[in-house]
């Protein structure tokens, strides 16, 4: 993990965006690097031996809806001036079959040897903004879910990928949904007060509607409180970086996971960060990347 050279190569592929598995040691960080390179030549040969290529059995793309370079390159001055990083990877391509009447765009791709492919709705093609999405933004979102795929770390997943919006809610409420599962129970005891309603004025039951207004809102309180405990452990942690005097706090921030932002909250003084930090970068390649990036101040880079 002493080894310079080593670990200068290993920050030249999380500037772009390729992050190290929690526990990951530099040979393992390598060898995933090239089983990446391998998936995507071998995407990139069916797109053009076939005319087209299939991902995970679900989605179907062709060259000619691949997103242009200057349109994915939109995103780069959002990343880079977040969290240090530039996507020189991933690439993306428009959706023009059916899709969600809200859907904007996602990112697909294996934790395990880092492949993924950013999807756009095809209306992004000619537009930089349909309905209340941004193209720079949502682009910019996705591909910090690329990046950050690899910690398989869901708690924060979707505050650090809002942080890219210019919308106050966004970026202080995305966190509430991080799993598909709690839009659904946020929105089925809604329905069910709707229902009871509706029953009790068109019908002559007569029935208290407290309860159901109760139940229609645990779920909200419950994302809601879940949202504040995960803010709260980055913005304990930012606080306590800041005033350890590191300048490049976001882009440390995302790079660590939910029990390594608990743990840089809790530390007291300046000594105990030292102490943590470099007892992190004996272990944690992550951390020795942070560690010439972000912390010593000659391997420190815009």
């Amino acid at each position: 993990m002493n080894v310079s050279r080593e670990i200068a190569a290993a920050a030249e592929l999380d500037r772009s965006g390729f992050l190290p598995l929690p526990g990951e040691s530099f040979s393992g960080f390598i060898n995933r690097f090239k089983l990446s390179e391998e998936s995507f030549a071998a995407f990139e040969q069916e797109l053009a031996e076939h005319g087209s290529a299939r991902m995970f059995d679900e989605f179907e793309v062709t060259p000619a809806e691949r997103i242009a370079p200057e349109i994915m390159k939109e995103a780069a001055g959002k990343t880079m001036a977040l969290y240090k990083f530039e996507n020189r990877r991933v690439p993306g391509f428009f959706l023009s079959g059916k899709v969600g009447a809200l859907w904007g765009g996602c990112m697909i791709g294996d934790p395990d040897n880092g492949f993924a492919v950013m999807l756009l709705r095809s209306e992004f093609r000619n537009r930089a903004k349909w309905y209340v999405y941004e193209r720079q933004e949502l682009i910019a979102h996705e591909l910090c879910h690329a990046m950050r795929q690899s910690l398989n770390d869901s708690r924060l997943e979707e505050y650090f990928a809002y942080q890219t919006s210019g919308s106050f809610l966004r970026r202080h409420l995305g966190n509430c949904f991080v799993r598909e599962l709690d839009a659904i129970l946020f929105i089925f005891p809604t329905l069910i007060l709707l229902g009871a309603t509706l029953t009790r004025e068109l019908s002559r039951l007569y029935f208290p509607l407290w309860p159901f207004w109760i139940f229609a809102a645990i779920y909200p309180l419950f994302l809601l409180l879940r949202n504040f405990s995960g803010v709260r452990a980055v913005k304990k942690a930012e606080k306590n970086l800041k005033k350890f005097g590191i300048t490049e706090v976001s882009p440390v921030l995302f790079r660590c996971t939910f029990d390594e932002l608990k743990i840089l909250g809790k530390l007291r003084n300046r000594e105990e960060f030292e102490e943590y930090r470099l007892r992190m970068q004996e272990k944690e390649l992550r951390w020795a990347i942070m560690g010439i990036r972000f912390f010593d101040q000659k391997g420190n880079t815009p």
